[in-house]
């Protein structure tokens, strides 16, 4: 299969847009990912995938604290600059850390703090298993969305 095509293909798929924070001990750690889900509700845990190639997965460890930032309308640069690789990506965030230390971006339109579970290997991708401590959202604010490659608004999504 062409990767390309692949790619295209799952694009089509819209997302919610999250950064995924944490701390190796030294400095905060935070990488924008779209592959994010709910994985049960009996125990509360999530999953999000991350690149192998990652320099930031070494920071991801068996019960290590880390948080899912879901990020609104409004905070496309967050999204781009968590993206983006080698430099101060938390230069010009706004945040607080968590009881844990870990960054947690304010603005968001959810946030889920957790401990990784379990770390399995998914092709190219890592899969964080992390069962959730502590959830909060705000119900006024709407989602930013990733669709075909590109950063949207609900109403952007509108059929015509």
């Amino acid at each position: 299969m062409d990767s390309r095509e692949f790619r295209n293909t799952l694009g089509h798929f819209a997302t919610g847009v999250t950064v995924i924070t944490t701390t190796n001990g030294r400095e905060n750690i935070g990488l924008t990912a779209n592959a994010f889900s709910s994985l049960s509700l009996d125990p509360p845990l999530i999953l999000v995938c991350i690149d192998k190639q990652a320099k930031s997965i070494e920071a991801f460890k068996k019960d290590r604290p880390f948080v899912v930032n879901i990020l609104q309308q409004g905070q496309e640069a967050d999204c781009w600059g968590f993206a983006k690789r080698g430099q101060d990506k938390f230069a010009g965030a706004n945040y607080t850390l968590s009881e844990d230390g870990v960054p947690v971006l304010q603005g968001n339109l959810a946030t889920l703090e957790c401990d990784v579970d379990e770390i399995f290997e998914g092709g190219d991708h890592y899969i964080i298993t992390g069962k959730v401590k502590k959830a909060n959202y705000d119900k006024e604010k709407n989602p930013l969305l990733f669709f075909r490659g590109e950063i949207r608004k609900m109403r952007d999504l509108a059929v015509t």
